[in-house]
């Protein structure tokens, strides 16, 4: 048993004593009941009589923790509580800092006791028992006798139900706050109706679209509206019902409500109802970690994301008149242990991933080519940054697919590894969120271009007031990551060893540092290489016509080398992996099977040729038409085919109606007599070939020959005896 150690009791019977006093001479413990309100004057009992309690299971020891006041410092307090106790603890010492008479008042007689320490201080009995009662309950320290005022409020609990007069009104005496001075008041919240709240708060489970007021109302339907029956009708008889609010006599107010439903559902539990779970993680929840932890260093992990520029690009091709062509799409990489910006894309489609791919080259190459287009001449030190990362963080964006990033993994460029977010949760790459909030706010000045998220309505829109071209605008950009990358602190992202290596707070500092002290050296890869890896990879299949891709043949040198189409006509058509660009479709690309650093380039073939030159999703578009044609001309063919057949049939039945008035052999042998009727007929078309000549000759000709004595005519071949003697002569 120690001091300020607890006695509790461990069956229904509640019971809860504090140890204010150990005794060994006397063995008597000193103890407080802590259920007692006021508190009373401590109680010896002995040492006998707590271990019985204790071997019985009676009851049970534990730690007691007392107030924060009792380590709070003066300059903590009010001066109006240091001096309240001052005054008591003044009274008290002359008891407690006397051994023989705390034990004599503990342990023995302290009629006498108390009766000095009433007439010393002057003060009345219950004043004086109460601090002594506090002192030894609160801590037996001098600031157990400050007022407990962090207490006020917390114990009360209210009537249960509401308190009604004889009349049958509501009793508003204990009603706190001002008297209602129009209209009838509210009356106080009671037990009833807080657990009635309490129930009503958990039917509660999207708080988007409804405001509290709304919910009060809810409130009231659900467990302040009473049913009414029609006067003097029977409990059997068929009646029409209907429903009355209560008077506001009886209602509780809306503050109150609101109040305790916010106390039931808790602050934060009330914004994740309101918001969603995903944009309450998002905007709302703690984030203690760093982006940087578990990465080695520079180069371990990039990320990349896509913003709408807060601007309008002018139209540098009018001279005559201030034009724009829309926001650009601004794409950012960045790396997540040094904050460096490490490549940047600006263009006017997408999002897709042609212009991420763009983005990404530019992170893997160096800058000072790239900066010499816009006209900025820079060195190598002052954006070191043109390597390849180990992993690579993305959105769950349809520009993302799965073919695109798996075409990324295979290029072995180095990426190991992508991580996608989880879906509307930017917040998980907040490296480059927060720089697209930096630079643009930056790069793009106050000007009539502009885009501002509460505008002005009585100015223009901001695509009238488009001020920079795109190389202008491009310019600004470049100079503004130049100066984050070199001038910005970024204390959160420096660890030990840079401290210990006194290394810079920029993000180039961070990055220079990181990449010495890799054990590798940086992955240089040709831009060949890195083409190849970030265009999307797909399946063609090789057929004895070329290399087939989306309906579309493709054909090159190499391929005819290794004879794949020989293979595909006589062993059957196979598939091979491909690389392919959105842009244009006149090209695909392939690994060469035997030399894997060789890329094979395959141009389209003239069976395809229609297809040259364009968007792959106008040759989609072009083959759903050439299909949708099809599909016609094959409807229109099978209803030609029905009537051509129709005609056909009858025209079967009268041959076979003409046949029937000829006389039919019925012989079984060959006719011998087949020759010469062949013969006869070939020197007839002969003839009527010569005179179809012989006319258009005579048409031609500037004047007219004699015409001859007689001109063949249908009549004359049609007569057997005319053929025998003269076309066959």
């Amino acid at each position: 048993m120690q001091l300020n150690q607890k006695l509790i009791s461990t069956n229904k019977n509640p019971a809860e004593f504090l140890i204010v006093d150990v005794n060994p001479d006397r063995e008597q413990v000193a103890v407080v009941d802590m259920l007692c309100d006021p508190p009373k004057r401590p109680k010896a009992q002995s040492f006998a009589w707590v271990q019985e309690k204790l071997a019985s299971k009676e009851l049970k020891l534990e730690e007691h923790d007392h107030s924060d006041l009792l380590m709070a410092d003066d300059s903590e307090l009010k001066p109006s509580w240091i001096r309240r106790r001052n005054e008591a603890y003044e009274m008290v010492s002359g008891l407690v800092d006397d051994p023989i008479q705390l034990d004599q008042y503990l342990y023995g007689d302290s009629s006498g006791i108390l009766a000095r320490l009433i007439k010393e201080s002057g003060r009345s009995r219950k004043w004086v028992q109460a601090s002594i009662n506090r002192y030894f309950r609160y801590g037996s320290v001098p600031n157990a006798l400050l007022p407990h005022y962090e207490e006020l409020g917390k114990k009360y609990v209210g009537p249960a139900k509401p308190i009604y007069n004889e009349d049958g009104s509501t009793c508003l005496k204990s009603k706190p706050g001002p008297n209602t001075k129009y209209g009838n008041a509210y009356r106080y919240i009671t037990g009833e109706d807080k657990s009635n709240i309490f129930k009503f708060s958990k039917k509660l489970k999207d708080l988007q679209e409804v405001n509290l007021q709304d919910l009060y109302e809810d409130y009231c339907k659900e467990y302040c509206v009473v049913v009414v029956r029609p006067e003097g009708v029977q409990d059997d008889d068929v009646a029409e019902e209907f429903y009355a609010l209560l008077p506001r006599v009886r209602l509780i107010s809306p503050r109150a409500f609101k109040r305790y439903l916010k106390k039931c559902i808790g602050t934060l539990e009330f914004i994740r109802r309101r918001t969603g779970s995903i944009l309450y993680e998002k905007d709302y929840a703690g984030k203690p970690g760093l982006a940087a932890h578990g990465l080695r260093g520079p180069r371990s992990r990039y990320e990349i994301d896509s913003t709408t520029a807060d601007v309008y690009i002018r139209y540098e091709y009018s001279n005559d008149e201030q034009l724009s062509i829309g926001r650009p799409t601004i794409y950012f990489v960045i790396d997540v242990v040094s904050s460096m910006i490490v490549g940047v894309h600006v263009c006017f489609h997408g999002p897709d991933w042609h212009a991420e791919s763009q983005a990404l080259f530019n992170a893997f190459t160096d800058k000072v080519e790239f900066c010499r287009q816009f006209g900025i001449e820079i060195t190598h030190e002052d954006w070191p940054c043109s390597d390849v990362c180990n992993q690579l963080t993305l959105d769950r964006g349809t520009e993302n697919s799965h073919n695109a990033i798996t075409s990324l993994l295979k290029g072995k460029i180095g990426i190991k590894a992508a991580n996608f977010n989880a879906y509307h949760r930017g917040d998980c790459k907040g490296t480059v969120e927060k720089a697209f909030d930096i630079i643009q706010g930056k790069s793009i000045p106050q000007h009539e271009g502009k885009v501002y998220k509460a505008p002005k309505k009585e100015d223009a829109h901001p695509s009238r007031g488009a001020m920079y071209t795109y190389k202008q605008f491009m310019q600004r950009l470049i100079r503004e990551i130049i100066h984050h990358n070199n001038t910005a602190a970024k204390v959160d992202n420096h660890n030990f060893e840079m401290c210990r290596d006194e290394v810079g707070l920029t993000p180039r500092d961070i990055w220079n540092w990181g990449i010495k002290q890799s054990i590798f050296p940086p992955i240089k890869k040709s831009k060949a290489a890195l083409l190849f890896a970030l265009m999307k990879k797909e399946y063609a299949t090789v057929t004895d016509k070329g290399v087939k891709f989306r309906g579309v043949y493709y054909n090159s040198p190499d391929v005819i080398e290794l004879k794949w189409l020989d293979t595909a006509k006589n062993d059957g058509r196979f598939k091979v992996e491909i690389r392919y660009t959105d842009v244009n479709s006149s090209h695909i690309w392939c690994r060469h099977p035997d030399d894997k650093n060789k890329v094979m380039q395959m141009e389209i073939t003239e069976r395809s040729c229609q297809y040259k030159n364009r968007l792959w999703a106008q040759v989609l578009a072009h083959q759903e038409k050439v299909k949708e044609i099809l599909a016609q001309l094959d409807e229109e063919r099978f209803s030609q085919r029905v009537l051509l057949n129709m005609s056909l049939e009858e025209m079967d039945n009268a041959i076979k109606d003409e046949l029937r008035k000829l006389k039919k052999s019925q012989a079984t042998s060959p006719d011998t007599n087949v020759r010469e009727r062949k013969q006869e007929q070939g020197d007839c078309e002969k003839q009527v070939q010569y005179q179809e000549v012989l006319i258009a000759m005579e048409e031609a000709s500037s004047f007219t020959n004699s015409p001859d004595p007689h001109v063949i005519g249908e009549d004359d071949l049609k007569d057997p005896t005319y053929k025998r003697n003269n076309v066959a002569a």
